[in-house]
């Protein structure tokens, strides 16, 4: 019996990674594929509960801790983060937070763990708040630069209520990301070990999460309702592709600054980041992303191990199999203190992922130096200025009909491919070709992306010309 490839000798080979994944799966492997599209229909069945939306966009999150994202009991929820509004506030209660002071609390030397009294503060200047709180579309309005960027306002899939979504309409405003929905639900199925019952719960799981946090509000509005200081300095961005065709992410540790920034921006941030990575990781990719560390001229200052221990949540709990790859770009000797700290909460097949680089030489190893941008010590022209949305590049965001037009096409296919899907179930898991879905899959698509528009404000990888408007 031949040894699996181990990650790295995929990368000297460059051959993708295809065990458990859509055209390559064993009998055994599609038999559990079949056995979760079961319970899968049946939820969608059901006449269970919706689940609610605990963050709407149009609510301020008074939560101070950044780990309130997660429901997992590692990093539990405040009491904060349960109590759910009796009303929805308005534009102008969000816009009001960018003048709100954060309020205190204690420090340690590395930002997160600390004892004893809080360090005294001077109370913030105002342009301190506007470098915590500001949204881009706040810059954009308070410098005269355009009109508001989003011309239209949320609206979720199916008619569903904005304070809840039923399991159906979670389900397929994630799966259909993908291609095939087959490689979304997939993701869960190798994340538990081909565990059909724990597949099924971590997919549940997440969907609950997806709209407790409002995931689909946060793709509609996108970089308007973000953290103007984080999209200017460039803490993360997208910028080229490894040998394996994954997009490349670079996060820029040096610019990191906890006061600069509020808790609320961050999570918002990640995850629209994680969202707007799907549309990068195309083809062989599977919605695999690789991750740049780029720890150099980072002090103890930038050290932030609640972003960190938030972002290993996030691709752990509810974007599974989403981490390609993650290179820790270190020189400096700050760096065994936080991954001693770090390291305990890492999942292990996370941790199998992860790699060490202290030069470009070693970063060669899994990017092309003509993919490596000049600022890791590659060949690649690319410099990080961030270009702010405009009002005319969301438009069809304001076209009632359009959207109207595409939704039905959307769910006229979403309905085609349940079909298909449970004359597959009842069908013969050994003669695929007699209840083919690939049709029904390329259908639903194609409906997909004409709705993209519709439902996703524009990103700054469309106006780079990474992705097509």
């Amino acid at each position: 019996m031949e040894s699996t490839p181990s990650l790295l000798e995929h990368y000297r080979n460059r051959t993708p990674l295809t065990d458990g994944r859509v055209g390559f799966l064993t009998d055994t492997e599609k038999d559990k594929l079949r056995q979760l599209w079961q319970l899968i229909m049946d939820e969608i069945d059901s006449d269970n509960q919706p689940f609610p939306v605990l963050y709407s966009l149009t609510q301020a999150d008074s939560s101070d801790d950044i780990t309130s994202l997660s429901f997992e009991p590692l990093v539990s929820l405040s009491s904060k983060d349960r109590e759910i509004p009796s009303r929805t506030p308005s534009q102008s209660d969000i816009e009001s937070t960018s003048s709100q002071a954060p309020k205190k609390k204690p420090t340690g030397w590395l930002g997160w763990i600390s004892s004893g009294q809080s360090t005294p503060q001077e109370e913030p200047t105002e342009d301190a708040r506007l470098r915590q709180h500001e949204t881009v579309q706040c810059f954009v309005s308070r410098n005269k630069l355009d009109r508001t960027l989003v011309p239209a306002a949320f609206q979720p899939l199916f008619n569903q209520s904005t304070h809840e979504r039923t399991f159906r309409s979670a389900f397929w405003q994630a799966a259909s990301q993908m291609s095939n929905p087959d490689s979304w639900v997939l993701r869960f199925l190798r994340a538990r070990k081909w565990d059909v019952d724990a597949a099924m719960q971590m997919l549940h799981k997440t969907l609950q999460w997806r709209v407790g946090q409002a995931i689909d509000e946060i793709v509609f509005y996108g970089e308007s309702l973000l953290h103007y200081h984080t999209m200017q300095t460039g803490l993360a961005f997208a910028c080229a592709k490894d040998k394996l065709e994954n997009p490349v992410y670079v996060v820029r540790v040096r610019v990191n600054l906890a006061r600069n920034r509020n808790i609320q921006a961050i999570k918002r941030f990640l995850c629209w980041q994680i969202e707007t990575s799907q549309l990068l990781a195309s083809g062989q990719a599977d919605g695999r992303v690789t991750i740049v560390f780029d720890m150099t001229d980072f002090t103890r200052e930038n050290i932030d191990l609640k972003l960190v221990r938030t972002l290993i949540t996030l691709l752990t709990s509810y974007y599974p199999e989403t981490l390609g790859m993650l290179l820790l770009y270190v020189n400096s000797f700050l760096f065994s203190s936080l991954w001693s700290l770090i390291s305990p909460f890492i999942d292990p097949v996370v941790k199998s992922k992860i790699f060490m680089a202290k030069s470009p030489s070693d970063l060669a190893l899994f990017i092309d130096s003509s993919q490596l941008i000049k600022e890791l010590g590659g060949c690649k022209p690319f410099e990080y200025r961030y270009q702010l949305p405009t009002r005319a590049e969301n438009i069809r965001m304001r076209n009632a009909a359009g959207r109207e037009a595409a939704e039905s096409r959307f769910a006229q296919a979403i309905g085609q491919y349940e079909e298909r899907t449970r004359k597959w179930l009842g069908g013969s898991s050994r003669d695929p070709g007699a209840c083919s879905r690939d049709a029904a899959c390329e259908a639903l698509h194609a409906a997909t992306v004409e709705l993209d528009p519709f439902v996703r404000a524009r990103t700054l990888y469309h106006r780079l010309g990474l992705l097509g408007l």
